[in-house]
């Protein structure tokens, strides 16, 4: 098991224990007190410390790198929000515990690409819990309003968004709060791009699995290939096959849901010595 599920998983996956389903987010305020503002509630300045840390990039090279090892020992200490990638699977039992579920707007996209996703044709992301009960009270967060669904609309859902070649995460709120599932891609997620680019892996745990290519059934189609948003998965030209290095693979499962072949499957990270430090 990862760091997280020491933590917080009592002796299973940290992000399918009940308790981190449960957090109470309603909180009765005092008379005369005002509600925590989006931006500067501690729980959720992820953001903002994370562009302070990008401009120290530019001026002060070398504090930046010591800035992104800081971050990953607070990481593994449980001082960060854990967001980690899952495999489409293990999505499915998430919608099963949370509620509400609901559709709406990915603000990574609209951060990158200055858009907004306003109704379910446009949604991206995945909320869950009682949080999206209140939704209204963050409109620069949820401007695009939400679609609360089902639990098999839920499903429905993500196995779309896992066919056009998005792999999933669970986003956290408050430490280890589930608070939605991510469907992301290199481009345009601020998780994906903050761990592979700069090395934080508080942005981006990988998953508890890894992708094993059987060669006996791959054909060397390469459609999983392109799926890869981690650069894992290489044509080997010597044997026309896909091959998978496993020490960059994050386990999120887009190869296996898109191999024509049955040719790969997902194994225990923690099966391999190699890897089970690799997070």
């Amino acid at each position: 098991m990862c760091f997280a599920c020491d933590a917080y998983g009592d002796g299973g996956l940290w992000y399918l224990n009940p308790k981190n389903f449960a957090r109470q987010l309603y909180k009765v305020k005092k008379p005369g007190e005002k509600a925590s503002d989006y931006g500067t509630d501690p729980e959720t300045q992820g953001g903002a410390r994370r562009a302070q840390q990008m401009e120290v990039r530019f001026t002060d090279p070398e504090r930046f790198q010591q800035i992104v090892k800081e971050e990953n020992i607070a990481t593994r200490m449980g001082l960060r929000g854990i967001p980690q990638a899952i495999p489409l699977q293990d999505a499915f039992r998430v919608v099963e515990m949370a509620y509400p579920v609901a559709a709406m707007m990915c603000i990574c996209r609209k951060t990158y690409r200055g858009t907004e996703e306003t109704n379910i044709d446009e949604y991206s992301c995945t909320g869950l819990g009682p949080g999206m009960l209140k939704w209204e009270r963050w409109p620069e967060r949820y401007r695009g309003g939400v679609h609360f669904m089902s639990v098999d609309e839920a499903k429905e859902w993500l196995t779309k968004w896992n066919k056009k070649g998005m792999m999933h995460s669970i986003m956290t709120f408050g430490g280890s709060y589930v608070g939605g599932i991510c469907n992301c891609d290199y481009p345009d997620c601020a998780a994906i791009r903050n761990r592979l680019d700069y090395g934080f892996e508080g942005s981006l745990l990988k998953s508890h699995y890894v992708a094993k290519v059987s060669y006996d059934k791959c054909n060397g189609c390469g459609v999983c290939v392109q799926r890869c948003q981690f650069g894992a998965l290489k044509f080997e030209v010597t044997m026309d096959k896909a091959n998978i290095d496993m020490f960059r693979c994050f386990g999120c499962g887009l190869c296996q849901t898109g191999c024509p072949r049955g040719a790969i499957d997902l194994i225990e990270r923690m099966s391999i010595p190699a890897l089970r430090e690799v997070w």
